[in-house]
């Protein structure tokens, strides 16, 4: 038989659906992102997106396993927060080479992007092993039906506390960032006047 079959799984079938639906707010959420940040600025959108988006994985940790909806919302509007900020992150990377130029007169594009993509790369290698980890740490057992009460927990933090920690780290280093609204149409005026 050629097509799609729909797992007669339960638990496959939510999870199916529990992703796709992410995805797809994931999407909505990248074409609002344009949108708004050539109203307010890359960077504020990006920090917005992200802390809200935050909020929604913290939320996970609240929920009870009988708040399947609840589950299904936040990952909704995580997955459109979140996507707000996936093509936000590749233009300010632009934007810091911009911002190299004006600075010191010679694009810089080459090392900037090499550097994200290392940095990119390294981070999710690490986060992988992070997960691998923790679930260890934990005591899961793939070959259970049901996990233990705190593998259950371990899960849970997985999936909320330990990412929001990360998401609000970096949210808090974009106070750093010095490149706002007001600045990115400093850099354009100035390469436009350079070049």
């Amino acid at each position: 038989m050629v097509g799609f079959v729909w797992s007669k799984d339960a638990a496959t079938s939510g999870f199916s659906l529990f992703n796709g639906g992410g995805i797809i707010f994931m999407i909505l959420g990248i074409s609002f992102s344009k949108k708004l940040a050539d109203r307010f600025g890359k960077r504020d959108v990006f920090v917005v997106g992200l802390v809200l988006s935050t909020i929604c994985l913290l939320a996970f940790l609240f929920f009870s396993k009988e708040s399947v909806g609840l589950v299904f919302i936040a990952q909704l509007f995580h997955g459109f927060f979140y996507g707000l900020t996936i093509p936000l992150l590749w233009a300010m990377i632009a934007d810091v080479a911009d911002y190299s130029e004006m600075k010191n007169n010679r694009r810089a594009t080459g090392i900037i992007f090499s550097a994200m993509i290392f940095g990119l790369k390294a981070g999710l290698s690490i986060g992988g092993a992070l997960v691998a980890g923790i679930l260890a740490f934990f005591g899961y057992n793939e070959q259970l039906t049901v996990q233990a009460e705190n593998t259950i927990q371990g899960i849970k933090l997985s999936v909320s506390v330990f990412p929001t920690i990360t998401f609000l780290l970096a949210a808090s280093c974009l106070f750093f960032y010095e490149i706002d609204k007001k600045k990115e149409i400093e850099i354009e005026q100035a390469l436009k006047k350079d070049r």
